[in-house]
């Protein structure tokens, strides 16, 4: 195959669960209503709908078997589907809170309430750390700082979870998740 052709099909699959769930939210949306409650069912339906999920995780592990097969290194793969993971989770974040109206409190529950939002990110860190063992032992130093990074994001949510459950203060359960991300992501970058 040549490889600007695997490189554009690969980018499509990388990009295809976010195209899918903005393109299937818009459309409900809109059909919904267009306003602050529609937009919380609209969440919860494309983060409980199985079906969604699946396409997406079945995209990306194409894509990834399209760049492991035809183009790059593990790192960059390896990159790719963790920057993906993170933009998931933050993205589903953000959603979550806007149609919320920025009611924090509600935004936690309302994002704790739509599982794929989570088992979707933490099955591409999974995925990603598979990938990272296998290369773990090309450069020691570098694959620990990432693997420790993996395992922070692949926590967070199960920490916001667990404060959630445990019922302490929404700028606890905010905090202490978003401090696990941002000491992943410099673990990341260095």
């Amino acid at each position: 195959m040549k490889k600007d052709s695997v490189e554009d099909a690969a980018f499509i699959l990388y990009i295809f669960p976010i195209l899918i769930n903005g393109a299937y939210g818009l459309w409900s949306w809109i059909a919904g209503g267009a306003d602050l409650d529609a937009l919380q069912k609209v969440y919860l339906n494309i983060t409980r709908e199985p079906i969604i999920f699946l396409a997406g995780l079945l995209a990306v592990c194409v894509a990834v078997l399209l760049d492991t097969k035809y183009l790059g290194s593990l790192e960059d793969i390896d990159r790719r589907v963790t920057r993906l993971a993170y933009f998931c989770f933050i993205t589903a974040l953000i959603i979550a809170i806007v149609s919320t109206g920025f009611n924090i409190a509600s935004s936690l529950t309302l994002f704790l309430q739509g599982r794929y939002a989570l088992i979707f990110p933490a099955l591409l860190v999974l995925l990603s750390l598979l990938m990272r063992l296998r290369g773990l032992s090309l450069g020691f130093s570098n694959g620990v700082f990432r693997g420790i990074s993996l395992i922070l994001l692949l926590i967070s949510p199960l920490t916001l979870y667990i404060l959630w459950r445990l019922g302490a203060a929404w700028y606890i359960i905010f905090a202490v998740p978003f401090i696990l991300i941002i000491a992943s992501i410099g673990l990341m970058k260095r």
